[in-house]
């Protein structure tokens, strides 16, 4: 038996490679057996077993023993290898390589969110990984988006008459729902929001007492939420049954009591072309990516050697201790 743990959120995930005593004797170190094979690059059992725990490390203890939970993060772990090794064998065929230069700059750019190098460290330690596996991740992500940038280029160009033929079949995703223009003061206790209502019936400011008073980020802004339509909050549905120009009494919410004023109405309407032209040219080249990103993975994997020990995989167990 090999066992292969890691520590997370308290409890411990442990992949086991449970052996019949035939593959035993067969071979002494399981652990350095080879579970997927993508031409010339090996995934051994050792390796797996501890991609298996990174990737049940979001579940909690319960989910992470159940069995198709287990079952989805295995053939997820072995899709991520074979993907990896065909995106890096590409790569290097097509003479695509991360500068020195450019995984430094990421790596700094992402160590600034952090004091010092010790906690940095640590939030690696958490996540039960070192600094050198970071820092492999961190450069394929890097090679991966080279590879992406370089399929990219093959794309066509999205015309005017492509914007304009996808606007026309989906139509009916570009209706804007009636929406009501709100202003807000929030405050912790309903007596706070009394005192506000007394001073507003003395013709005092909305917004500068929105700016002195309110506790939400808009109060800077003299509490204007902006365009709000319904279903967004319970508070904000009862506020736009008034008028332009009134108040609401004073209503609860959990996160405390609001006054809220109807500054402005529109009612619901289809978006114009010209209105969404640029979210449709963003939307025509996302799936344009994944179309052609689909067909550049099954190609590699028309050409690719892969291997997969099914049995060994099966033999491999999660087993959880702690909360």
């Amino acid at each position: 038996m090999f066992r292969k743990s890691l520590l997370f959120a308290g409890f411990t995930i442990s992949a086991l490679i449970l052996l019949s005593s035939t593959s035993c004797t067969r071979l002494s170190s399981p652990a350095k057996r080879v579970v997927v094979r993508v031409n010339e690059a090996e995934f051994s059992a050792e390796d797996f077993s501890l991609a298996l725990a990174q990737k049940l490390k979001s579940f909690n203890s319960l989910s992470a023993k159940d069995v198709g939970v287990i079952s989805q993060a295995k053939a997820t772990v072995v899709h991520d290898f074979i993907v990896q090794t065909l995106t890096q064998d590409w790569a290097s065929k097509n003479e695509i390589f991360v500068r020195k230069e450019q995984l430094d700059n990421e790596i700094e750019k992402t160590r600034k969110d952090y004091p010092d190098d010790s906690t940095f460290r640590q939030s690696l330690a958490m996540e039960g990984l070192s600094y050198e596996e970071w820092e492999g991740r961190l450069k394929y992500m890097l090679l991966e988006r080279l590879v992406i940038e370089k399929l990219r280029s093959s794309i066509s160009n999205i015309t005017s008459e492509d914007v304009s033929k996808y606007y026309q079949e989906h139509k009916n995703e570009f209706l804007q729902p009636a929406q009501s223009r709100l202003r807000q003061i929030v405050v912790d206790t309903e007596d706070a929001a009394k005192k506000i209502q007394d001073e507003l019936r003395r013709k005092r400011s909305f917004a500068e007492l929105a700016q002195k008073f309110s506790k939400t980020p808009e109060a800077s802004k003299g509490g204007d939420l902006g365009w709000v339509e319904r279903g967004t909050l319970e508070v904000f549905d009862q506020a736009m049954r008034l008028g332009v120009g009134q108040r609401s009494n004073i209503l609860r919410s959990p996160y405390g009591f609001h006054i809220i004023e109807t500054t402005a109405r529109r009612p619901a309407k289809t978006l114009t072309l010209q209105e969404v032209e640029k979210q449709i040219r963003r939307t025509i080249l996302q799936e344009r990516e994944q179309a052609l990103y689909s067909r550049w993975i099954e190609e590699q994997l028309l050409k690719a050697k892969v291997f997969k020990d099914e049995d060994l995989l099966n033999q491999i167990r999660v087993q959880t201790r702690g909360p």
